[in-house]
């Protein structure tokens, strides 16, 4: 009788241990504040305090002035940066006849790339010009970015598909852009005040002692919106140009360093009740770097192999508590450049359950001359027998997603870019945007094209076109 009292006693004080840990962390997964990043909606918090300690460590080099991609998929190849002054480059999509089958390409926009002349140089200075041609039907729509630069100054004019133009002007001081300001332009003049950012620098040793900005841009889905209303806000930076404070709205963060060691150190994020919310710590040894950061919401450690003072590999572990786990590895050539990104995704409710286990791996493929000869993407498929940290995963499938091979003339110039993947489909999400499948580099100029006259419709380009039963 005593043994069995025994025994069920145990068993229930395992049972009592198990509901109360699943029990705590289930509290906490719901008490849990969303927390989003900044985005000029008014929201703010513990991650948006940490970002803003990754942007300040970059600032001492100077402000960014200028446009920013309109999209932000960070693993996204953007066929523009392979484009040389007086090139173009044509970015066609497949075509099909009824029944499905290929019968080749038809261009879908065009991307010219020039140098200032003219009238153009006289007003703005030495630099380039981009125009961009988009097909509608029988016309055109243009769009054009300009940007130039002097020794005192950066200019960078952009004018969008529906005639809106946004100028930038940033101005240099100790070799660095340490303001800028941006505007809606309008008929040779600025109109409205877009966005205002500037670094304040010590007159004697030139050091960064605070920085200041307020935008009424946002972004929304990956697009650049203009917002009525400013937000703004304010950092200031030690002796050794360390971020040690961050204003935005109501809320203050401070950041509390351990030492004032660059290589091996910590940083508290505090908020202005003084309660921890965030951390960041790096370490150097040897010919390893780890850093370690992390909010309420999420941890994540990099660490950094190098030989002979290069990169040689990266692994990263990140864990968004109650919601997935991630681990990565990419692997780069002697001469710095990314030959493999694979990382590895599950879904993590609660601690020690994983679900849903698939990874995505990205190759690049680099000739005797270091060309990038192929970019592929591959989407891999696992099965587990339950649902369990500890049980091992077993490969279901793998999907090639997308392939791009690059080919060049005898002179190691560009020619093209074109997609090979079979799964078309699978293509729209991991390749080329807006269903493009060549992209032709030449020179010359695109003539005796028609100018669309309607005014510009963004959900005309959005509406999607008649597909056969086989392409679905």
């Amino acid at each position: 009788m005593k043994k069995s009292l025994k025994i069920l006693l145990i068993v229930a004080a395992s049972f009592l241990l198990v509901v109360a840990f699943y029990g705590y962390h289930l509290f906490r997964a719901i008490s849990l504040d969303p927390d989003f990043y900044l985005s000029g909606d008014g929201s703010g918090g513990s991650e948006s305090a940490l970002s803003m300690l990754f942007f300040s460590q970059n600032l001492p080099k100077g402000i960014v002035c200028g446009t920013l991609p309109s999209h932000l998929r960070a693993e996204y190849l953007e066929p523009k940066e392979f484009m040389e002054i007086g090139t173009a480059a044509d970015f066609l999509f497949r075509t099909h006849d009824e029944s499905g089958r290929r019968t080749g390409y038809e261009l879908s926009q065009r991307y010219e790339k020039d140098s200032l002349d003219g009238e153009l140089r006289s007003k703005w200075g030495e630099g380039t010009v981009i125009t961009r041609y988009v097909k509608e039907d029988s016309c055109f729509r243009l769009s054009k970015e300009i940007k130039a630069e002097t020794a005192d100054s950066v200019v960078s004019l952009k004018t969008s598909l529906s005639g809106d133009s946004s100028l930038y002007v940033g101005r240099r001081k100790n070799g660095i852009v340490t303001e800028c300001v941006a505007c809606k332009w309008h008929d040779g003049r600025c109109d409205e005040v877009i966005s205002e950012n500037k670094m304040e620098l010590d007159p004697v040793s030139g050091k960064l002692l605070g920085y200041a900005f307020k935008t009424r841009e946002t972004y929304v889905e990956g697009s650049l919106y203009v917002g009525n209303e400013f937000y703004a806000d304010k950092m200031l930076f030690d002796s050794l140009q360390r971020l040690v404070e961050y204003e935005y709205g109501d809320q203050v963060f401070h950041y509390e360093y351990s030492s004032n060691d660059t290589a091996n150190y910590s940083v508290n994020i505090l908020d202005k009740s003084g309660r921890k919310v965030g951390f960041y710590k790096r370490k150097l040894k040897e010919n390893r770097e780890t850093v370690q950061y992390g909010t309420d919401r999420y941890e994540e450690e990099i660490n950094r192999y190098f030989e002979d003072g290069k990169l040689i590999k990266e692994t990263s572990e990140k864990n968004n508590f109650y919601e997935s786990v991630v681990s990565r590895i990419k692997l780069f050539n002697p001469a710095g450049d990314e030959v493999l990104d694979s990382a590895f995704y599950e879904d993590s409710f609660l601690p020690g359950l994983r679900f849903d286990p698939h990874a995505f791996i990205v190759r690049h493929e680099y000739d005797e001359n270091g060309k990038l000869k192929t970019y592929e993407q591959f989407q891999e498929s696992f099965v587990k027998m339950f649902p369990f940290i500890f049980v091992p995963v077993k490969k279901e499938s793998r999907k090639e997603v997308g392939k791009l091979k690059f080919d060049y003339d005898e002179a190691g110039r560009l020619k093209s870019i074109t997609d090979e993947s079979e799964d078309e489909n699978m293509a729209l999400r991991y390749s080329f945007p807006f269903a493009m499948r060549q992209i032709v580099y030449s020179k010359g100029k695109l003539e005796n094209f028609e100018e669309c006259k309607e005014p510009y419709d963004p959900l005309k380009r959005l509406k999607p076109k008649r597909r056969t039963p086989k392409q679905e």
